[in-house]
């Protein structure tokens, strides 16, 4: 259905690591968790969400259905972090949105602080994942734009070792480790949504997100 409907297509799947790992990706559509489900269905996919989406009867009983985690707003999320810690350290894969909402313009935008203290702790690869159009598609509080082009771009994993110099304990390196993955994400949007790009795409994949 995503293909009929959006044209969907995915690049990069060769860079998904074995479980288990964490998937950080933008945020701009009701549609990206379905969709990074599709690009990553190597593994099953355990997804971050808030608890609103759990006090609607289809959405609460179909987040339940599939295992997602609930997270609620302020110092209650540290609940989450800890049950998304647990889940990687019995080797499944958790997704999460490190902005927290959804994108009204489509740019990428500030993350909360507690993705650094998640990596930190679960000590996994991070996948940059980079959802292109999906906003367009189906804005936040928006109609559905049938038939626009949705893409879905994987990068290379972000490994442990590479935020060891990082890892100190202290607030400012969570927020230095929320940064690294940010510009990596940053980095895929650059890569294949600059007009030059374009003309590109024909020899993807190859290791994109390095920066």
């Amino acid at each position: 259905m995503a293909h009929i409907l959006f044209r969907f297509s995915i690049n990069g799947r060769e860079h998904i690591p074995g479980a288990p790992y964490l998937i950080a990706s933008n945020h701009a559509s009701l549609l990206d968790p379905a969709l990074i489900g599709i690009a990553c269905n190597r593994h099953f996919v355990d997804f971050m969400a808030k608890k609103e989406l759990f006090d609607k009867p289809f959405w609460g009983a179909w987040c339940r259905k599939v295992g997602c985690i609930e997270v609620k707003r302020g110092d209650n999320a540290v609940r989450s972090l800890k049950e998304s810690v647990r889940r990687l350290s019995q080797g499944r894969v958790v997704a999460i949105f490190p902005e927290g909402t959804r994108s009204m313009d489509g740019e990428i935008q500030e993350a909360k602080r507690g993705t650094g203290f998640l990596i930190a702790r679960a000590n996994v690869p991070v996948l940059p994942v980079y959802v292109d159009g999906s906003g367009k598609a189906v804005p936040k509080g928006g109609r559905w734009n049938l038939g626009t082009r949705v893409r879905v771009f994987i990068g290379s994993p972000v490994m442990p070792s590479d935020f060891s110099t990082l890892r100190a304990g202290a607030e400012r390196d969570y927020e230095a480790i929320t940064g690294m993955v940010m510009k990596r994400i940053a980095a895929i949007k650059d890569e294949v949504c600059t007009p030059s790009s374009q003309s590109q795409m024909s020899s993807y994949p190859r290791p994109i997100g390095r920066s």
